[in-house]
């Protein structure tokens, strides 16, 4: 076996997996609250449309691949998701069509990214983690990179027209090694279920219609906590008619939805912040390939989305912030690595439960936040002007409704857990 049949579907996987997320992140548009005031067409410019739009794409293409096992197929699929991606930066593309272009493409790169994946654990964890990693640090890219200006609601006849979300000699990198990869590699043969993929696909479009209907950002704090029960309650369903280890990883994903209530701000020069948090991050998937502790994970998951709960000063202060920028990296490679490392899922699977931090944003988006007298929501700060690191939370009933979430996710997790806790401890500890 040669460099690249082991290495190239991690680096691929890696290289997908951040890609997208990135592609969606960046292309939150500045007044999608207020967009979301027109009803069903505002639905279209917000990030929950995105994340649906690209997880859906993503999950079906990879079904499609896995059944033709068609490389080809695979790297012609990387080139139309870049070039979906790259187009607004070569052609005028007003924002409304471009987030849903934008999020075509992601998906078009992350089905792409997964296919060599299937069966094979370390590229799983890669595009997992790459997924996670990517949403969990996309405020410190800010610190390389000044974000573009988008707008959905522009004046009549003044459309507003946004550049690419990815630069394209990034973009033109990540095609020739996605391709690259794909025409010299083939996933398991195992991994082609029909199931995975059903539910896979179609908890995002739950969480798509709960969002339009119950719970998007002008909604009231009861029509939002039913809205989460219902998606948490379709979670934990999939998760439960899937097989042990696709569900598992599935919890996974709601755990670390819950997690993203807290939003992370760094100001300039707080790069070590966001260094310090890669390191826990290989540092977590390090401990979990070497001693699966996936429980161990998942629990201090529940913590971190418990630490907004804590008074904002102080020593309080400073917990939730080591608590967001070091303990959720660690937290999250530790809970994936451990769950990937033992049996691996079915790609679409780790695909859908990647994805749910972008897919369910309920907690990331819409929670309820503090008016007002001028009956404007207090939404998140920056800390420009402020510490180098902060953590914004909304209402305490969000954090409240997060943090039972990411406990049912846990307690749903234990019971479908295999004892790779003590057992596996004492006997890679021994070798």
């Amino acid at each position: 076996m040669n460099l690249v049949d082991r290495c190239g579907p991690t680096v691929a996987a890696l290289i997908g997996g951040v890609l997208a997320a990135f592609a969606l992140r960046e292309s939150e548009v500045l007044d999608h609250t207020i967009a979301a005031k027109d009803g069903l067409s505002g639905v279209l410019v917000t990030p929950q449309w995105s994340g649906t739009v690209a997880a859906v794409v993503a999950v079906a293409v990879l079904a499609v691949l896995l059944r033709l096992r068609s490389g080809i197929g695979a790297a012609a699929t990387a080139l139309m998701g870049a070039a979906a991606i790259g187009l607004p930066a070569v052609v005028a593309v007003s924002t409304e069509p471009g987030l849903t272009l934008n999020a075509v493409g992601a998906g078009l790169i992350l089905g792409a990214a997964a296919y060599p994946t299937a069966g094979r654990r370390a590229p799983l964890i890669a595009l997992a983690l790459g997924v996670l990693a990517a949403t969990t640090f996309f405020a410190g890219a800010r610190l390389w990179r000044v974000p573009a200006q988008r707008w959905s609601v522009a004046l009549p006849g003044d459309p507003f027209y946004v550049p690419a979300t990815v630069p394209l000699p990034i973009l033109a990198v990540a095609v020739i090694v996605l391709g690259g990869v794909a025409l010299t590699t083939r996933p398991d043969e195992r991994a082609a279920e029909v199931r995975p993929a059903i539910v896979g696909g179609a908890l995002p479009v739950v969480f798509l219609l709960l969002y339009t209907v119950l719970g998007t950002t002008e909604s009231g704090p009861v029509s939002w906590t039913v809205a989460v029960g219902i998606a948490v309650a379709a979670t934990l369903a999939g998760a439960w008619l899937l097989p042990a280890p696709g569900g598992r990883v599935l919890l996974v994903g709601l755990a670390a939805a819950a997690a993203t209530v807290g939003q992370v701000h760094y100001a300039s020069g707080a790069w070590w912040w966001v260094l310090a948090g890669l390191i826990a991050l290989v540092a977590g998937v390090t401990l979990g390939r070497r001693y699966p502790m996936s429980t161990v994970g998942m629990v201090l998951l529940v913590l971190v989305t418990a630490t907004g709960l804590l008074p904002d000063s102080g020593i309080f202060d400073l917990l939730t912030i080591t608590a967001y920028t070091l303990v959720l990296p660690g937290a999250l490679g530790l809970s994936v690595a451990s769950v990937l490392s033992t049996t691996p899922p079915d790609a679409p699977v780790v695909v859908s439960a990647a994805m749910l931090p972008l897919t369910m944003t309920f907690f990331a988006v819409s929670a309820p936040l503090a008016v007002n007298d001028y009956g404007w929501s207090n939404g998140y700060r920056s800390s420009e002007s402020g510490p180098a690191v902060a953590v914004d939370s909304p209402l305490p009933l969000g954090v409240v409704v997060a943090t039972i979430t990411a406990t049912l996710a846990t307690l749903a997790f234990a019971r479908r857990s295999d004892p790779d806790r003590v057992g596996v401890l004492v006997q890679r500890g021994g070798r």
